[in-house]
């Protein structure tokens, strides 16, 4: 096997080299094959000269010549060699181990006896890495296991098979410690470690929507009894204050929250997981080693953000089983963060002591939470509360806006407007952005002109359902313009109830499974905010199964089904093609209401108040009492038109259109010949 040769010394070359010595001990033969001479230079730290590197008649090498050379950093030694002595009694091991703790630290200083070792285990059958290295400390096997089993523990090994312990295993910062500056304490060893997480800038009461008694009870509970497994899980969509739930029962806890990432901080510098293979392994190892060496601090607390990429990545770069002990056995509370706890299997979710929802905040609690990032920019409190009510906002979009407004010395009206397009610019990019385009008839809703097949009690009871919050379903059916949508609108603004209007773009999605996810959270958001739907068009989302042939349209029926019948809210569903819904949809409706055309008293009465004439022509009411399909929505048009003309001969204008639109409507049969 060949090696590079290295351009400068490797830190701890002399034992690296003392290292080589005892490994190649255990070798009948040491050829080259072996320690060819860019591996002893290597781990040298310089190139072998010819007479150094002597080979014998059976290619032998003499490796004790090659590996014995000067220590040029006898400094840097002495601070490793006492950093191990001191590790050693960090995990509470006897003297004999300081050999077996010195071979662990070394190999993640010098990655070539890392190579040796690993040469030296294939060529020696009879005995493996671990039992040539408890040979070499002296030791028994139960002293080796219990000393290997520390080391693990405490995130020095990441197994108990030296084998397995690849180079640049231990974070580079600790790396960095244990050469550099002689370590006294803790504290010191595990420094370059820590991230504070930034002070918290709420009150709990600031969290309406968690249960934050529940968690801080708990996590008060567990700190003062050093409960070990008191893992929590909080999960929910980006940007709905997790991260700052966590900082803020920390302050409330009165505890020292760190983050755990795959970032060490040196002096000047930062390595971060832009310089790692594996970034979520090396999160892992920072938590195992954080969970060991904070033990003594009794106000620590742990945070691992963005976790999902942690459960996604075992198997892959650690076992499961290690990662579940992390969760059932720290020592130190620890709260993970997610915002995609579908990529956590169960097994892991049922290992944490508690499991919480942080929801989507309400516009009014959005605004409360908000409030002190608009400090210093003279933002109206109207302004606020525009923002806080946008579609899908949350207080991390609105941070990001305000710094931006800041950034820029906005005041006012120029900051609201600098607000206004970072939140849109934001949403836009996430694909969350909702156009303001809401229902506006055109005339005001007038139940008068609502005809409907059924009795007009059942108006009534709907709306009783609607002012007392029962769950009633009604489906509106009948021709376009007859008042469906609208009716819907009109009564949930006459009861001061919020209308959820949901489009079929608002649910379908191009991924199999997504639009049934849609729906499932769209009729739960609607309960926890005490919304009423208003499905339109629902023929399009809830069309009879048997004229469907794609399985995932099957599910999508079927999730709508399931999701109607448990709603606890009142629905409308409006739909211009009744016969064309599902047999089982058409059962779930405790209302089923079939709107009709005007009558003619209702279209002449429609049409003074559209013209402004008090008195009708004869010419006029017998062309208006002829058209017998016309809608309110006919007349919304023309109430449109008119607006776009507003110097034409209304009269005549008017009854034109109608006739058209009327024209439009009815039946025309095709011309041809009838078969005898």
């Amino acid at each position: 096997m060949s090696y590079k040769v290295l351009n400068k010394s490797s830190e701890l070359n002399y034992l690296a080299c003392e290292w080589g010595k005892r490994l190649l001990n255990y070798l009948p033969l040491v050829d080259t094959d072996i320690l060819g001479k860019s591996l002893a230079s290597n781990l040298r730290g310089s190139k072998v000269s010819t007479q150094s590197f002597f080979i014998g008649r059976s290619k032998n090498v003499n490796y004790k010549a090659c590996l014995t050379i000067t220590d040029t950093q006898p400094q840097v030694t002495k601070t490793f060699l006492a950093n191990c002595r001191y590790i050693r009694t960090v995990m509470d091991l006897p003297k004999q181990t300081e050999l077996l703790i010195q071979f662990a630290l070394l190999s993640q200083v010098n990655k070539w006896i890392r190579a040796l070792s690993s040469e030296v285990h294939m060529q020696t059958s009879h005995l493996s890495l671990n039992e040539i290295l408890k040979d070499i400390s002296g030791i028994s096997d139960e002293l080796f296991f219990h000393a290997t089993a520390q080391l693990n523990h405490y995130g020095f090994l990441p197994d108990t098979d030296f084998l397995s312990f690849e180079y640049g295993a231990m974070p580079k910062a600790l790396v960095r410690t244990l050469l550099s500056e002689t370590i006294t304490s803790r504290e010191t060893l595990i420094a370059p470690l820590l991230h504070p997480s930034p002070d918290a800038s709420f009150t709990l009461d600031d969290f309406p929507h968690v249960n934050t008694a529940l968690l801080s009870q708990y996590l008060t509970a567990a700190s003062k009894s050093r409960q070990s497994g008191a893992s929590i899980l909080l999960y929910g969509a980006s940007g709905t204050g997790k991260t700052e739930l966590s900082r803020t029962l920390a302050k409330y806890c009165d505890r020292t929250l760190y983050e755990i990432r795959s970032t060490a901080l040196a002096s000047n510098f930062s390595e971060d997981e832009f310089n790692s293979r594996f970034p979520n392994k090396e999160r892992l190892r920072y938590l195992a080693l954080l969970q060991s060496l904070l033990t003594h601090k009794a106000d620590a607390m742990l945070l691992v953000d963005e976790c999902e990429s942690l459960f996604d990545c075992a198997d892959s770069q650690y076992s499961k089983e290690h990662l579940q002990r992390f969760i059932e056995q720290n020592e130190i509370p620890c709260i993970w963060i997610t915002n995609h706890i579908q990529y956590l299997e169960p097994s892991f979710i049922r290992r944490f002591k508690l499991v919480l929802d942080v929801p989507t905040l309400r516009p009014e609690e959005i605004e409360q939470i908000t409030r002190p990032y608009y400090h210093g920019l003279s933002v109206s409190s109207s302004a606020r509360k525009m923002i806080s009510q946008t579609e899908n906002i949350t207080p991390a979009i609105v941070a990001n806006a305000t710094h931006v407004a800041h950034a820029v010395n906005a005041k006012r009206a120029r900051a609201e407007a600098v607000i206004g397009q970072v939140v849109e610019a934001s949403l836009r990019a996430t694909e969350q952005w909702q156009n303001k385009l809401e229902y506006k008839s055109e005339l005001p809703f007038d139940t008068s002109y609502l005809n409907i097949k059924q009795s007009k009690e059942y108006l009534n009871e709907i709306a009783f359902a609607l002012k007392h919050n029962q769950p009633a379903r009604t489906l509106i059916s009948g021709p376009p313009g007859t008042g469906k949508t609208a009716f819907a609108h009109y009564l949930t603004e006459l009861h001061g109830r919020k209308l959820q209007r949901v489009k079929c773009s608002d649910i379908l999605s191009k991924w199999v499974g997504e639009s049934e996810q849609k729906v499932a959270e769209l009729f739960q958001r609607a309960h926890d905010e005490e919304q009423v739907i208003l499905l339109d068009e629902v023929d399009s989302l809830l069309s009879s199964r048997e004229a469907l042939t794609a399985h995932h349209e099957h599910q999508l029926v079927n999730e709508f089904l399931t999701q109607i019948e448990c709603f606890t809210q009142p629905l409308f569903a409006a739909t211009n093609f009744s016969d064309k819904l599902d047999k089982a949809v058409l059962r779930r409706f405790d209302f089923k209401l079939d709107c009709q055309y005007l009558t003619s008293t209702q279209v002449i009465e429609l049409y003074k108040k559209l013209t402004r004439v008090r008195t009708l022509k004869e010419v006029e009411t017998q062309r208006l009492s002829s058209l017998r399909n016309l809608t309110p929505g006919d007349f919304a048009l023309l109430a449109r038109r008119k607006k776009f003309q507003p110097k034409i001969q209304i009269r005549d204008f008017a009854i034109n259109l109608l006739a058209d639109e009327n024209l439009r409507k009815q039946k025309h049969t095709s011309m041809g010949f009838i078969r005898p």
